[in-house]
């Protein structure tokens, strides 16, 4: 085994050397580790600016249907209470002993048969 022997001047060299691609070593860590984080934040901001259309997406997506609910619910109501109102008017007419619609169209079917009747008995007795 041939044993060499290095000179001080040589370690030293080779230490420098080592310190030097080292410190490049680093440095390449360093710009790698800024950059990953930039690209990790960037990507968390993506992230969290998806996860904020989504939100506002569902969020409006249950208010239109709360909507069309509330609308559906208004209408049923708003039946409820045209059918309730016109009981009760009916209610009061017949108490009232007011004639209705059907009753006027009625006497007004009755009225015009009548002149009808008095035209032709006034014809009848010109004649």
């Amino acid at each position: 085994m041939a044993e060499t022997r290095l000179s001080f001047k040589d370690v030293r060299a080779s230490v420098k050397r080592m310190q030097t691609e080292g410190e490049k070593l680093v440095a390449r860590l360093r710009r790698d580790a800024q950059a990953l984080s930039k690209r990790d934040r960037r990507e968390a901001f993506t992230r969290l600016l998806d996860d904020a259309r989504r939100f506002r997406n569902d969020i409006q997506k249950r208010a239109e249907k709360a909507m069309r609910e509330i609308d559906a619910r208004r209408a049923r109501i708003v039946a409820t209470l045209e059918e309730q109102v016109t009981r009760a008017a009916e209610s009061v007419v017949e108490r009232l002993n007011v004639a209705t619609k059907d009753d006027i169209a009625a006497l007004r079917k009755r009225l015009g048969e009548l002149e009808r009747r008095l035209d032709a008995v006034a014809k009848e007795r010109a004649a």
